[in-house]
């Protein structure tokens, strides 16, 4: 559409396309002591997963990164997040580093356990209980 087509009207409304509200954020990243919580937010799935790769490639960057992502926030997700949770936790892992998941819905459980990766992520209910899990560092 150019600056010079009208916007489309449905009777008295009016469509611009400066009015459909920005499309929220799907990783939000902060500190909880030595650990980076990553939350998983909305609909992540084929469409979605070049923006949560990105937010996920940058914490796995640091050697001996402290990880926790949290899915409860997120309301769907995809094979292809399935698979960028495999390949975080494999990086991870190949710097020395760790990764606890938090997921709380029956049915994102069920879809993990479903794919096989229950044993492996070992999700649990909270933020808490996941660094509760991460393997204690000897200090330098």
């Amino acid at each position: 559409m150019d600056e010079d087509t009208p916007p489309a009207t449905l009777g008295q409304a009016s469509l611009r396309l400066d009015a459909v509200p920005p499309r929220r954020r799907l990783v939000h990243t902060y500190e909880r002591g030595e650990f980076t919580v990553v939350e998983l937010r909305g609909e992540i799935d084929l469409s979605t997963i070049d923006e949560v790769g990105t937010g996920l490639s940058a914490v796995t960057r640091s050697p001996g990164a402290l990880v926790v992502v949290d899915l409860r926030p997120a309301q769907f997700f995809d094979c292809a997040a399935l698979t960028l949770l495999v390949r975080t936790h494999r990086l991870l892992l190949e710097h020395d580093g760790w990764m606890g998941l938090v997921c709380t819905h029956p049915w994102h459980l069920r879809i993990l356990r479903l794919a096989g990766l229950t044993m492996n992520l070992r999700p649990v209910a909270t933020v808490e209980a996941a660094c509760a899990r991460a393997p204690r560092r000897r200090p330098q």
